[in-house]
């Protein structure tokens, strides 16, 4: 029996393991929010495609500090799950009230959820300049703004001029992630 050599077929195990079909992660946008507004609350739905997954509302107060900034996710009660900060290229979860490893896949991954709230919560000309000259690009089109890697469309967000401290709802559909997110503004609440 003649025997095949087998670092052929090892070699495109390695090649094909190390391939993804999502996108690398976009640029971050540089640009300062804070002169627009420092802090923002909103109530975040994160919808899976998976139906066997149920959506998860959670409420969120979004701190800008310079070009990063940090969200912490609370649920309707006021628990404090997890903090997203954002910054210097990096995004990572802060452990809230509860421990991470019991959160399992309720959140999607930190860098994807940051880089969807950038797409959203920025204006389009900040996603532009961050794009330029890379393989990612931001177009608006029919009233939405449509995010693409390499020409292929990744998510569409509407309305197209969304920014961080307008309060109106936002709703983005991711095309390759799995899900889709609203994001709406928690109502006013009376001091009287």
């Amino acid at each position: 029996m003649k025997r095949r050599p087998v670092w052929p077929a090892a070699c495109l195990t390695l090649l094909l393991g190390g391939c993804s079909l999502a996108p690398p992660l976009p640029p971050a946008p540089r640009q300062s929010l804070a002169a627009t507004a420092t802090t923002v609350q909103r109530r975040i739905s994160l919808i899976p495609d998976d139906t066997r997954r149920a959506p998860r509302t959670l409420l969120a107060v979004l701190r800008v500090r310079g070009a990063g900034w940090r969200a912490a996710f609370l649920t309707p009660y006021g628990q404090r799950l997890v903090t997203l900060i954002h910054e210097d290229g990096d995004s990572r979860y802060r452990e809230g009230d509860v421990p991470l490893a019991t959160l399992g896949d309720t959140l999607p991954p930190a860098d994807w959820l940051a880089a969807r709230l950038d797409w959203c919560l920025w204006p389009t000309a900040a996603l532009r300049a961050a794009f330029d000259g890379t393989s990612w690009t931001v177009d608006v089109a029919d009233g939405a703004r449509i995010i693409r890697h390499h020409g292929r469309a990744v998510a569409r967000i509407t309305p197209a001029d969304t920014e961080f401290a307008r309060a109106e709802t936002v709703r983005l559909d991711d095309r390759r992630g799995g899900y889709r997110l609203r994001i709406s503004p928690l109502p006013e609440t009376s001091h009287e």
